[in-house]
């Protein structure tokens, strides 16, 4: 997790952004960016309450200028597994057929609210990644189906069928968008939040968010996330110094991503 730091050096304040590292199993600050004696603008996310394909509606035309997705998967997908009942999450809402249903809406409002020249990426995974593509392709271009290496294995038929231990990201654009830093391998390989510590099943972990982040927008860019969950995405591009729009019509992952945004 990445955090502004203030060090004071013959009695003036330098700001930096830095992160937690483990070395050799010893915990040390790595400088991500540094920024001298000006102190960075820290933005409180909009988060508002609703359904993506209504509230997208709201915003303004060419508003936004980094749009990352993480829509339910449409597979039923269920985590009645875990031995202590009270840390299931259960069903995951619109996880069904519904989610197919009203993302293309949510597509056309994406694609309206994105400035030229500006990125949109879309969690998906592989058996599903091809319907979330012909959908986005409708208005955008597709320039990769990213790999997520998750460096563990998810759920599933523990005895008939190999340990999934990746996921995709749809990596699409409006116009021609330029990366930050150069060219990347499309292969991701960024840890899965480890059990004890999620908040909700498909959480994704800060580290990869900042990385897309930081690809494909700069401090004081919008960041749009409609279907925010426990809100990784808000809280990411806060510690990176964007603004950001989160929508969620579930009460609980609103409480969650508060919660989460006044401790991260």
């Amino acid at each position: 997790m990445a955090f502004i730091k203030k060090s004071k050096v013959k009695g003036k304040i330098y700001y930096s952004l830095v992160e937690k590292i483990k070395v050799a199993g010893k915990w040390g600050i790595k400088t991500i960016e540094s920024y001298g004696t000006n102190k960075p603008k820290v933005y409180q996310p909009d988060i508002i309450k609703g359904f993506a394909e209504v509230e997208l509606k709201k915003l303004d035309d060419n508003s936004v200028d980094l749009i990352i997705l993480d829509p339910p998967y449409g597979i039923n997908y269920d985590t009645d597994f875990r031995k202590n009942k009270a840390d299931n999450f259960g069903s995951i809402d619109l996880d069904n057929e519904t989610i197919f249903k009203t993302f293309p809406a949510v597509v056309q409002e994406c694609y309206r609210v994105l400035k030229d020249a500006s990125a949109l990426y879309c969690f998906s995974r592989w058996d599903v990644s091809q319907r979330f593509i012909d959908m986005l392709s409708n208005y955008f271009t597709i320039k990769n189906n990213l790999i997520w290496v998750k460096n563990n294995w998810s759920m599933g038929d523990l005895t008939g069928s190999y340990a999934g231990q990746y996921e995709n990201i749809i990596f699409a654009v409006k116009g021609k968008h330029k990366l930050n830093k150069g060219r990347h391998p499309d292969v991701l390989k960024f840890d899965r939040v480890a059990g004890k510590e999620l908040k909700h099943s498909h959480q994704k972990p800060l580290k990869l968010l900042d990385f897309l982040i930081n690809k494909s927008s700069v401090r004081g860019d919008v960041v749009l996330d409609c279907y925010m969950g426990s809100g990784s995405t808000i809280i990411s591009a806060t510690n990176q110094g964007r603004r950001s729009i989160g929508i969620e019509f579930s009460e609980k992952y609103i409480k969650i991503s508060k919660d989460r945004l006044r401790k991260e």
